[in-house]
């Protein structure tokens, strides 16, 4: 039963809009709006510039562990506040601090270390403690948050670069983290029901018991999941449907233009693919507290295979759209499944740091992904080679996806005889 009336919900909405702010849609996603502007003043190569993203992520990838870890020992709060206030400023900085690529490589290294305080963790944290019965729906909406982002990004940042030059855009994007989602997030979050004397999905009294829910049970060290086959099985199927799908991405709106669609027409199909994902993650949300995970991911990811096939044959105009839906669908899946996988195989309780490391998965795939097409496409001229390897990496994923076990395979109170 979903109660519309129960604070959890404004923290999901909340949470929603502050995550659309977040490192993912506001300096990797939005650096391919920025990338021919760039190369326009600079005369920098697209490979070089996409190099950004590599630093950002590999900083983010080594502080995620360590973020999460703080958000279960000290509350989503005394972290998300701080490193969102220095995320802003970064963003502003960008304009008139660089002359080099090399610059952009150290603020977004900057970016990422304190992006890992203030992208998905701290939200789905809130989420997940908020919610129990509905938790894939309360996921699904405050991670479609980065989808509402990846939507109006393209479109703000491509009208201040048309209307006032590059910078103005970072300045936009700035000024929304500073000043809209910073104040929301410090006035609405709180880190969990009890602080508000509430019970999970707004029951009026706990329906979680204590020997039920394997989530209040299960304590796991990082030690503990290197043991576990599943944990492995999870970071290869996340590094391969990231590499693969923000790679492509990255590159789609340049991808586009060099096909000889305008600039604003690319846009468009970047906008239609961002939202695709913002239904998807909603959708899949639901579905993720009604169906087994692992089909809701293997049905999910084939649409991203047609979609990646699409623009491999060449497609413009209306095929275009059709293949960033079907793309958007596989992204906007993607973190609401990882998420709910973590609660369901690792427990609430370890959430923070078991997403910190998986999560790593993601940014390793963002880190190699975007430059991985930009150098094809610099060595070829085309991103056709690589386009048809994003195909057969995301087939070998749904296999995998397959072979995923089942949630009480896996999670049982106490239990180390799981760990092997």
């Amino acid at each position: 039963m979903i109660r519309p009336g129960f604070y959890g919900w404004k923290i999901v909405i909340a949470s929603l809009f502050c995550y659309s702010t977040s490192v993912g849609q506001f300096t990797v996603f939005a650096l391919s709006i920025f990338l021919i502007p760039l190369q326009a003043e600079f005369g920098w190569q697209r490979g070089d510039i996409l190099e950004a993203t590599f630093y950002l992520t590999l900083t983010q990838a080594l502080m995620n562990p360590v973020m999460g870890r703080l958000i279960d020992l000290y509350g989503v709060r005394k972290v998300l506040i701080p490193t969102m206030l220095i995320y802003g400023l970064l963003l502003g900085a960008i304009p008139f601090t660089i002359s080099d690529y090399k610059h952009i490589y150290f603020i977004f290294a900057m970016m990422g270390v304190v992006g890992a305080g203030s992208a998905a963790i701290p939200y789905l944290r809130v989420a997940g403690a908020w919610f129990f019965r509905n938790r894939g729906l309360a996921f699904g909406v405050t991670i479609s948050g980065g989808a509402l982002g990846y939507a109006y990004t393209p479109i703000l940042v491509q009208y201040m670069i048309d209307h006032h030059g590059w910078r103005s855009g970072y300045y936009a994007l700035s000024t929304l983290v500073l000043f809209a989602a910073l104040p929301l997030a410090y006035l609405m979050l709180r880190n969990k029901p009890a602080d508000l004397n509430l019970f999970p999905d707004g029951d009026l009294k706990s329906q979680i018991s204590e020997n039920s829910d394997p989530e209040n049970t299960l304590n796991l060290h990082w030690t503990d999941l290197v043991k576990m086959k599943v944990f492995y099985q999870l970071f290869v199927i996340f590094l391969f449907m990231t590499f693969c799908l923000y790679g492509l991405m990255t590159n789609l709106v340049p991808m586009l233009n060099d096909r000889g669609m305008t600039s604003s027409m690319a846009v468009s199909v970047a906008a239609a693919l961002a939202t695709s994902m913002l239904f998807s993650r909603i959708a899949v949300g639901y579905l993720l507290d009604r169906y087994f995970a692992p089909k809701v991911a293997m049905v999910c990811v084939t649409f991203a295979i047609f979609g990646i096939a699409l623009l491999a044959s060449g497609v413009t105009g209306m095929g275009a759209f059709v293949a960033a839906i079907f793309i958007g669908i596989s992204i906007g899946a993607e973190f609401d499944i990882l998420a709910y996988l973590i609660t369901r195989y690792f427990g609430l309780q370890n959430f923070g740091m078991v997403y910190g490391i998986l999560f790593s998965s993601f940014l390793i795939g963002v880190s190699i992904g975007p430059k991985a097409f930009g150098e094809a496409f610099d060595a070829q001229g085309s991103y056709y080679l690589i386009l048809i390897a994003s195909c057969i990496i995301l087939a070998i994923t749904v296999l995998m996806l397959w072979r995923l076990p089942k949630y009480e395979n896996v999670i049982k109170s106490n239990d180390k005889s799981i760990l092997k």
